[in-house]
């Protein structure tokens, strides 16, 4: 394939990322609009993040799946649907439990599309720099967050929150006729699908040739680093505010943690290929772990310290979790690695609903903000471990091909 076609796929996988960012933060935004028509509780709003983040585990499970048996293409454009139509719904809903019911459905559409564009993006990619591609594709998601979110925050005040589910709605279908046109196969994806020789179990390939240690391993750190990384873009403007930022400014928090995981994410990209990749990431998250700590300890002021400290949390942890499904695609065999994607991203999923549920609860029983991110430093460090032990289970197998040929 040459680098124009290249190019392009890897655009419209771009593309289909930031939808998903914009879609996933979106909500946060008009939230109080949602809760203000309908007198929603706390309560009951959480229930509806849960339920979309929920709808998105599954759908990265079962799509990731079906792309290694039927086509990441056509899962794709399966998936784009679902979570175009859905959107659209979201703006007629009349209550809020219709509302919950197509924000599941159509988190399990964009949630099914992030393992397709993973494997899509690796099949096109030249070969050694697989991981690298993946990585900068996935840089879209945080920047469809950020944008995405600066623009529904621009919109919504007259455009209303129906407006902005409209929208997002026509911004997804839009890209359905993009990736029929432009966006094709790998070359190896399609000659296994016209032949008719189909990926059987493609679950089954995920502890095949002793990689069940492996696939534990990468998904307690997806997990780990995404309870973390929610957990983090809940609670932290409040302990900034605590230490005499501006709760305005406090507020900024987000974009600052964001932006600092782009720069982590895309200097990481760059090692992706080397042999020690994954050691560096786990290297990452650890040091992650230590500002973590230090970030609650009070040893912050409203002079600008805080946010450097945040920038740095989000160059290290968001940094190495944006290189997540690189390292998927790089440990899985080419035709399975879609559904090694999801699986992984499904287990993310499920840590993004548990941060701001464990964060809530500790700060309901009254958990000190110091304890409070001494306890938040832990799942990056687990993370950090895990990644490691993933390097090692990748050692064993040259070492043992190395004792036999001695």
């Amino acid at each position: 394939m040459s680098a124009p076609a290249r190019r392009t796929v890897a655009w419209i996988c771009f593309a289909v990322a930031m939808v998903d960012g914009y879609d996933t933060l979106m909500l946060s935004f008009i939230a109080p609009l949602i809760s203000k028509e309908w007198a929603l509780s706390a309560a009951g709003f959480g229930r509806l993040f849960a339920i979309s983040y929920a709808g998105a585990a599954l759908g990265a499970t079962v799509t990731g799946f079906a792309a290694d048996r039927w086509g990441r293409k056509k899962l794709l454009l399966i998936a784009l649907t679902i979570s175009g139509v859905f959107t659209l719904a979201c703006a007629g809903a009349a209550n809020a439990s219709q509302l919950m019911l197509c924000r599941a459905i159509s988190g399990f559409g964009l949630g099914g599309a992030i393992p397709a564009i993973s494997a899509l993006t690796a099949a096109h990619a030249p070969e050694g720099q697989r991981s690298a591609a993946v990585t900068r594709m996935f840089l879209g998601y945080p920047i469809g967050a950020l944008a995405g979110g600066a623009a529904t925050a621009a919109a919504m005040t007259y455009a209303g929150w129906r407006g902005i589910f409209m929208s997002a709605g026509f911004i997804t279908c839009c890209l359905i006729p993009v990736v029929v046109l432009w966006l094709a196969e790998g070359p190896r994806e399609a000659r296994r699908l016209s032949g008719g020789d189909r990926t059987r179990h493609p679950l089954s390939e995920l502890i095949a040739d002793q990689r069940a240690g492996g696939t534990a391993m990468l998904c307690l750190a997806s997990f780990m680093v995404l309870l973390v990384t929610y957990f983090l873009v809940s609670w932290t403007p409040t302990v900034l505010t605590l230490n005499g930022v501006s709760p305005p400014t406090a507020a900024l928090s987000g974009v600052v943690l964001n932006c600092g995981g782009l720069i982590g994410a895309w200097l990481l990209s760059w090692i992706m290929a080397q042999r020690r990749a994954l050691q560096i990431v786990a290297a990452c998250l650890m040091i992650g772990s230590l500002l973590i700590g230090i970030l609650g300890q009070g040893v912050i002021d409203a002079d600008g310290t805080g946010f450097f400290m945040v920038f740095g949390v989000g160059l290290f942890v968001i940094g190495a979790q944006l290189n997540l499904a690189a390292i998927s695609v790089k440990y899985y065999p080419q035709s399975v690695c879609a559904t090694g994607v999801g699986l992984s991203m499904s287990c993310g999923r499920v840590g993004s609903i548990a941060g701001p549920l464990i964060g809530g609860y500790l700060v309901s029983a009254e958990v000190g903000w110091n304890r409070l991110f001494l306890l938040a430093a832990i799942p990056a460090l687990l993370a950090g471990a895990a990644l490691w032990a993933l390097s090692l289970l990748q050692e064993r197998p040259r070492a043992d091909v190395l004792r036999s040929a001695t």
